[in-house]
């Protein structure tokens, strides 16, 4: 979501998604292809990891992409206080204000409170950094290449996160898939690719980072965006998925995860149209498909040209 993770970024995502409220209601889900990897099989899956008090860690683009992932962190947070700790680029200053009398003093600043309300609310340390944010209108997106390397004139991204990686030690690390971005946003792909970077980084014991000592992240996972609709319009993310997350399981107060994620999207009030349509369309999240990744066997270059 972010200034540009919008659950419907361009018009067509909007009908996409308005579709999925309809059909769903007659057809049942068609997300394609599952597979069970190595490390699914001697670790159980991520629901299991949550209810043994795994840490865990969301590394996002923008303000507002947690809610892509969000019922597993109600579950983590607010119910079971697992350790959890967000990690988010930008302040989604390229965006929009919804705001009625605007964003004052600017949009970064409100972005950056929005997302500390949000944090709280999931009970999640946040670390929030202030990288370039691509500027709306999407058609004016650089390509991702470009803003990989306008990220890395900032300072390069993956010894940040590797930095919080050693600091937290955790034993889940959830982002974005790494060549769609669940939206399509070349930002969601970027942190992805530094993220799993990171992960690397974090585990070579001849990086340095402040004398901090290297750690393993054991569990690294892609959410992705498998939802049949998007399967058949040919908007979603590429490959299999290896396990799913039932978004439908009792949160806070009895309610389902997914209810409680869409209650937790209030705070993103710069963003009313975005979070507005999920909560409407709330209810057609039953699961939440995610690929477990070995990051070292599967490396992503960020300053690799999108296809």
């Amino acid at each position: 979501m972010g200034s540009q993770y919008r659950f419907c970024t361009h018009r067509t995502v909007f009908v996409s998604w308005c579709l999925v409220g309809l059909l769903l209601a007659v057809y049942a889900g068609c997300a394609g292809s599952h597979v069970q990897t190595e490390t699914l099989r001697e670790g159980g899956t991520l629901d299991d990891l949550i209810g043994s008090g795994a840490r865990i860690m969301w590394v996002g683009a923008h303000p507002d992409d947690e809610a892509l992932a969000g019922p597993i962190f109600a579950r983590a947070g607010p119910v079971l206080h697992n350790p959890l700790l967000f990690f988010v680029m930008t302040h989604g200053d390229g965006g929009e204000c919804l705001l009625p009398g605007g964003c004052h003093p600017d949009l970064k600043t409100v972005r950056g409170e929005e997302m500390k309300e949000v944090a709280r609310l999931y009970q999640a340390t946040l670390v929030h950094e202030a990288y370039y944010n691509a500027p709306l209108p999407v058609k004016s997106f650089p390509p991702r290449h470009e803003i990989a390397a306008k990220w890395l004139s900032q300072g390069d991204p993956a010894l940040k996160i590797a930095r919080i990686i050693r600091e937290f030690k955790p034993d889940v690390v959830l982002t974005f898939d790494p060549d769609r971005g669940f939206t399509n946003h070349p930002e969601h792909q970027l942190i992805s690719r530094f993220a799993t970077q990171a992960i690397r980084l974090a585990d070579d014991p001849g990086v340095q980072i402040d004398g901090l000592p290297r750690f393993r992240v054991p569990n690294t996972y892609y959410v992705k965006n498998r939802y049949w609709i998007f399967v058949l319009l040919g908007k979603a993310d590429p490959g299999p998925y290896s396990e799913t997350f039932d978004a439908t399981q009792e949160c806070l107060a009895g309610e389902p995860c997914r209810d409680v994620m869409a209650e937790f999207t209030r705070p993103h009030r710069t963003q009313a149209n975005d979070m507005g349509t999920v909560r409407r369309l709330k209810w057609m999240i039953d699961k939440l498909y995610l690929y477990r990744v070995d990051p070292w066997k599967e490396p992503k270059d960020p300053l690799e040209p999108a296809q």
